[in-house]
């Protein structure tokens, strides 16, 4: 999960390191369809909703991907690309079969793959798939961080959106059937995502070029909006309110960029909250974070909200949700308040409001299953996870492994 200072999530780092790991078990490759992901999905030109999108029931919209349920279970993954990262890997894909989840969430850094026009390493994508495919597990990619040659300089996110709607073609023909689903960017309502000021109209290019680009390299494959961070800021330097940002998307031009995706991704962070609390009628115990939604795990029923105002009932992927626990970083400080118990109560919590509650949510990713295996003691994102550095497993990595994984 990306953290939080105060009311501003950070953005995720994918970090690369050396770790000594053992090999995993295999399992058999079952490669999904488009009905099995997603049902029978009309396209923009079929039909059509209030503002231009696609209606669908969220029973419609059920995500199988390899497993035989319709609720995807899924864990935000650190993963290594380099020629030593096999093992790394294939344990970080047996810990995620061990639990009983079949999906994975990585960051792809467009920067990285093509430094210079035309010029691509696929190495390091390459490398992590070997794994996950070994053990049957389906695969969403999140792609993010345009190189430096194809940024915009006026505080758009690329350039020429063409550039990349070529990337994403290139990537889902390459990886077609391999990657199931194509997240769009990630927190594109935090400015330092955009390497400029919060605006929707260029993540409408972005989405609309990704969409394009994806479904011209591999029409089976998903596009997922990008999760927005949960925040009540609104000072387009910093942040925009989430809720605020969605409902400006959904407004822009008529509504013409919500044709641009199959499924909405949301982050739900509930800092110090138990699942069930939300601001203002059921608040949270403190001390602080509990005077905003953003601060709790149900502030994904208000993006829905704005969905269901504008007649679009696509189902929503949970993208990023959890909890941290003791956190020495700074803007973290409320990680002091979250047993390892908690988190693997609250997290346990979350899934049965989702599966009992939410018939519109189809698939949640854990923030994170590893990352406390590849970064330092200081680094934010270790005490979210439900591994110990050592990789032995964190009450709340048991608590999901028992978890009923029901349809």
């Amino acid at each position: 999960m990306s953290g939080r200072r105060p009311l501003v999530f950070v953005a995720i780092v994918t970090m690369l390191a050396l770790v000594g790991c053992r090999g995993p078990a295999v399992y058999p490759t079952v490669t999904p369809t488009r009905s099995t992901l997603l049902g029978s999905v009309p396209t923009p030109s079929q039909e059509s909703g209030a503002v231009g999108t696609p209606v669908l029931e969220a029973s419609q919209a059920t995500p199988r991907g390899r497993a035989a349920s319709g609720f995807a279970y899924g864990f935000n993954v650190a993963w290594r690309g380099d020629e030593d990262g096999a093992a790394f890997n294939q344990r970080t894909a047996e810990m995620v079969r061990q639990a009983g989840f079949q999906w994975v969430r990585f960051q792809v850094r467009w920067e990285s793959l093509e430094p210079r026009p035309g010029e691509w390493d696929f190495r390091p994508i390459d490398r992590v798939l070997a794994a996950y495919e070994a053990a049957g597990l389906s695969v969403l990619a999140s792609v993010v961080a345009a190189p430096e040659w194809a940024r915009a300089t006026d505080g758009g996110i690329v350039a020429d959106p063409m550039t990349f709607r070529e990337a994403m073609r290139r990537l889902a023909s390459r990886y077609r059937g391999r990657i199931h689903a194509w997240e769009i960017w990630n927190e594109q309502n935090l400015a330092h995502e955009l390497h400029g000021p919060v605006r929707v109209e260029p993540y409408c290019a972005v989405l609309r070029a990704g969409y394009e680009g994806v479904k011209a390299g591999d029409p089976e494959a998903l596009v997922v909006f990008g999760g927005l961070t949960p925040t009540g800021v609104n000072d387009p330097t910093i942040a925009m309110d989430d809720v605020a940002y969605l409902e400006a998307f959904y407004a822009l031009d008529g509504g013409s960029c919500t044709r641009y995706f199959d499924v909405l991704g949301a982050h739900a962070n509930a800092t110090l909250n138990p699942p069930d609390t939300l601001w203002p009628e059921r608040p949270g115990p403190g001390p602080g974070w509990r005077d905003h939604p953003s601060f709790y795990f149900r502030r994904v029923e208000q993006l829905r909200a704005v969905m269901e105002r504008h007649g679009d009932r696509r189902p929503v992927w949970i993208t990023e949700f959890g909890w941290t626990t003791n956190n020495p970083a700074p803007g973290y400080e409320y990680g002091q308040y979250v047993s390892e118990e908690q988190q693997a109560e609250y997290l346990v919590r979350a899934f049965e409001i989702a599966r009992t509650r939410w018939p519109w949510v189809t698939s949640m990713f854990v923030w994170n299953l590893n990352f406390s295996t590849i970064v330092g003691p200081e680094d934010e994102k270790g005490p979210w996870s439900v591994l110990n550095s050592d990789w032995s497993p964190r009450p709340a990595y048991r608590a999901l492994s028992a978890m009923p994984k029901q349809p």
